[in-house]
């Protein structure tokens, strides 16, 4: 959270001459299934004015494979919580599904749309709280990192479902990951969902993501170049 919490600093100094093309940070991450390129992701963060003008910070994605397209618009709070989400997938060259979510105090109220109906949900939350999406691979700015050995609970929404679990994220130590030929120091987190699903991201002292994995799916996503920070 740190280098998120100094960008919300720098953006609150700076915000009156932020423009939309201003990004805090920006990137590419290259999508491995069993060794093989699967596809692509991209994504900007950028300072946003927030709720009642207090700040906070908007993330675009959008995630492309073969088989389909996912964009979604994260924006969260000044204390880096979560205050509205959505999601267009679209597939076979049509959208297939559509979720906007809104979060207010305790509460998640999200509505899904897909072709065979709408689905509504309210499900009450609390912090530290994250909204997980199989396709989004940016929600780990987001996630708390604990220092080696520590582990630390949160709550999880998965956007598939509509529906809450929890899980542990803990602090694994020091790592490495290759990054466009050079070797960049980091540390590597493991995400544990209730269900036992494991996932595992590695970010650099100053906050930047480099890689997330996904064991059980044979996903490894790499960022396609070196963070500026």
């Amino acid at each position: 959270m740190r280098l998120l919490a100094g960008l919300l600093v720098l953006s609150a100094a700076s915000a009156p001459g932020l423009s939309a093309q201003e990004y805090l940070d920006r990137g590419t991450f290259v999508l491995m299934r069993s060794g093989a390129e699967a596809g692509r992701v991209e994504y900007a963060v950028r300072a946003t004015s927030g709720q009642q003008g207090r700040g906070g910070l908007l993330v675009v994605g959008t995630t492309r494979t073969p088989a389909h397209e996912v964009q979604y618009i994260l924006e969260v709070s000044a204390d880096l919580a979560p205050v509205s989400y959505q999601l267009t997938e679209n597939g076979g060259g049509r959208v297939t599904r559509r979720l906007s979510a809104q979060i207010v105090g305790p509460r998640f109220s999200a509505r899904a749309t897909t072709e065979s109906g709408e689905v509504s949900r309210e499900l009450p939350v609390r912090a530290p709280f994250v909204i997980l999406g199989a396709d989004d691979y940016t929600v780990y700015f987001f996630v708390p990192r604990p220092e080696p050995g520590a582990t630390q609970a949160i709550n999880v929404v998965r956007t598939e479902t509509l529906t809450p679990t929890t899980g542990t994220v803990t602090g694994e130590g020091d790592d490495s990951v290759s990054v466009a030929g050079h070797t960049l120091p980091c540390r590597r987190f493991a995400m544990r969902l209730a269900d036992g699903e494991l996932r595992q991201f590695w970010m650099t002292s100053a906050g930047s993501l480099l890689q997330v994995a996904i064991p059980g799916l044979g996903i490894v996503a790499t960022r396609g170049q070196a963070p500026a920070r």
